[in-house]
């Protein structure tokens, strides 16, 4: 039988790492983005070349109706799903004094709001086994300029986690959830512009091992929660950084 992956935001960055360490004989990816499509094919183009199917659906899920597009979509193309990883994210990157009603609606929508939204829309094609894992931030663990608004939002995307695993234990469905820590993805690099180099290297000298992650590194983890051995991991967020939450800034730059 299809193991079926659905991966919001999955055709860049985090996203599309997670496809390519999850892309295996007998999957089918569903990939959804907004508005980069010859991002969007190439990525697809890239993954049909491997072993797996893939396929992808464009939803801007600031859109009242969007929870609803991905359900309909994904049931055109199969009958199950086995991993929904939601991975889409954006927001204004503002002080709180300047943020207006519609940066805080627009980063709630596409990583509070859908969130549920989606797995009530995808749960009556998931079945014992099947596994839920949300994409958090680091920036709800440590402040980071400009990011109060999305801190907000993925600190409840946590919490979520944690009371959907709750309600869907029983009926045999994993939640959990990741929490990188800075990862060099296009968003970082747009996010960062100039100062992007430099977040390379101090990330490198906070890490214990001195370097710097890639987004491989992430996603293998979303793999290990998306398999059968995390099958006892119910509403746990992981954080995956490298250490570098736990280093005191001055050891980092010290070493």
């Amino acid at each position: 039988m299809t193991r079926t992956v659905v991966i919001t935001g999955g055709t860049k960055g985090l996203g599309l790492a997670t496809a390519r360490t999850l892309a295996a004989p007998g999957t089918r990816l569903v990939l959804t983005y907004r508005s980069d499509e010859e991002g969007a094919r190439k990525a697809a183009d890239e993954l049909r070349r491997g072993p797996a199917e893939c396929e992808t659906l464009r939803i801007d899920f600031t859109e009242a109706d969007a929870p609803e597009k991905l359900a309909a979509g994904v049931r055109v193309l199969t009958e199950t799903v086995s991993v929904y990883v939601h991975n889409a994210a954006a927001t204004a990157f503002k002080p709180l004094l300047e943020v207006k009603a519609h940066h805080l609606q627009k980063t709630f929508d596409i990583s509070v709001f859908s969130f549920v939204r989606n797995v009530q829309g995808l749960l009556p094609l998931m079945k014992p086994g099947s596994a839920v894992i949300a994409v958090s931030g680091i920036d709800t663990l440590q402040a980071v300029p400009r990011h109060g608004v999305l801190a907000a939002a993925k600190a409840a995307l946590e919490m979520l986690t944690r009371y959907l695993a709750h309600e869907l234990a029983p009926k045999g469905i994993r939640v959990n959830a990741v929490n990188p820590g800075f990862i060099p993805t296009d968003s970082t690099r747009t996010y960062l512009g100039p100062g992007f180099e430099q977040a390379i290297k101090a990330s490198a000298r906070l890490a214990p091992s001195g370097q710097v992650a890639d987004p491989a590194d992430v996603a293998a983890v979303i793999a290990f929660l998306a398999s059968d051995q995390a099958r006892w991991m119910v509403g746990q967020t992981l954080i995956v950084d490298g250490g570098a939450a736990f280093t005191s800034p001055a050891f980092g730059l010290s070493r």
